[in-house]
């Protein structure tokens, strides 16, 4: 396997799944404020929302593909910019000291899963103009995304709030440069 595939397929799947790491870990740092069930119900539903949203913005980039001139790198660049831009700025803003919402919620972690899978949509985009392996992808980005979020709300204490937006941020710094790096090869 080359580089470009071991860091697109393994690597950029972890990357982008730091948002997931973030808002699960802020949300698991109060001792009792999670409920029973509620990690795995919240990180089952963001891995098959992420998996939808992948699928979903890869069709949408087909319907688009004959009516936009493109390179293909030059598209993943945008994807992944704004991917990485995202990230980086979610990380960089201030958290709340208060929770003011409840992730026990089912229509919260539904909400929470939409709003998180907004990366997840682009990079669906980028893996169409890309012409990659687009169901190994979802599939390890959807198990990836099951095991961070799991683990970021059932550790959040262990882990600390500082620990998820340091990763967040470095994560969107990683898509960003790997959208350099396609750019230029």
């Amino acid at each position: 396997m080359s580089l470009f595939n071991a860091i697109f397929y393994f690597v950029l799947p972890l990357m982008l799944s730091m948002v997931h790491f973030s808002v699960c870990t802020s949300n698991g740092t109060n001792e009792g404020t999670i409920k029973r069930g509620t990690p795995m119900k919240a990180a089952l539903l963001f891995a098959i929302s992420s998996f939808l949203l992948l699928w979903a913005g890869y069709y949408i980039a087909s319907f688009v593909e004959g009516r936009v001139a493109y390179t293909a790198n030059a598209v993943a660049f945008f994807f992944l910019a704004v991917i990485g831009f995202r990230m980086v700025l979610h990380g960089w803003q201030k958290k709340a000291q208060k929770k003011i919402f409840d992730i026990n919620e089912i229509p919260v972690i539904f909400a929470l899963a939409l709003a998180l899978g907004m990366n997840i949509l682009f990079m669906g985009v980028a893996l169409y103009f890309l012409d990659m392996r687009t169901m190994r992808f979802s599939l390890i980005l959807a198990f990836v995304v099951l095991l961070v979020s799991f683990s970021g709300l059932l550790f959040g204490n262990q882990f600390n709030e500082n620990t998820g937006w340091k990763l967040e941020l470095t994560g969107g710094i990683f898509i960003i440069a790997n959208g350099f790096w396609l750019l230029v090869t």
